[in-house]
């Protein structure tokens, strides 16, 4: 696989599987749709990034691509480059694209390979949340699933990650 640019973090802890991760912040070009199974949200903001804005630019290819869990749609949302922090990004030719600025945060992750399940994703947000209150750690918002891999990689060479924020004690 390419390299491809990701959100700046820093590794916190890690314990196997799992990661307590630092993010700086970053931007997403978002899209909500009705249906979880519904790719349409990904062509629509693979297309903004083809070109598909005011200035007809081509943005950058990054990973992971993001899927909010749990809140009854589906959010779908790519990262925009680091260099749009310091320059806008271009208006999104598709009106139902949203432009948003994420804030610092501590993140927990599980990493695991091959395709995503529902089963697959219940077991492990168990898992993460068991580790979370070992460390006596809370978490907020919801789960978000983060796909590093092109939907033509073999499943079981594919990188994903479950994540979901943690209150930071300072």
């Amino acid at each position: 696989m390419p390299n491809y640019e990701t959100p700046e973090y820093a590794i916190v802890e890690k314990d196997g599987e799992f990661e307590l991760r630092a993010y700086k912040s970053y931007l997403t070009a978002s899209i909500e749709d009705l249906k979880s199974e519904n790719a349409s949200g990904f062509n629509q903001i693979f297309d903004y990034i083809s070109g598909n804005n005011s200035r007809r630019e081509k943005i950058a290819m990054t990973v992971p691509v993001f899927n909010e869990l749990g809140t009854g749609i589906s959010i779908t949302a790519f990262v925009l480059p680091a260099k749009y922090a310091n320059e806008p990004p271009p208006e999104p030719g598709n009106s139902r694209i949203n432009i948003k600025k994420i804030d610092e945060k501590l993140s927990a992750s599980i990493i695991f390979s091959g395709s995503v399940k529902k089963e697959k994703l219940d077991e492990l947000e168990s898992k993460l949340l068991k580790w979370l209150e070992k460390k006596n750690l809370k978490t907020h918002g919801n789960f978000r699933l983060a796909r590093y891999n092109s939907p033509f990689t073999p499943s079981f060479l594919r990188h994903n990650e479950l994540l979901i924020d943690v209150e930071m004690t300072i």
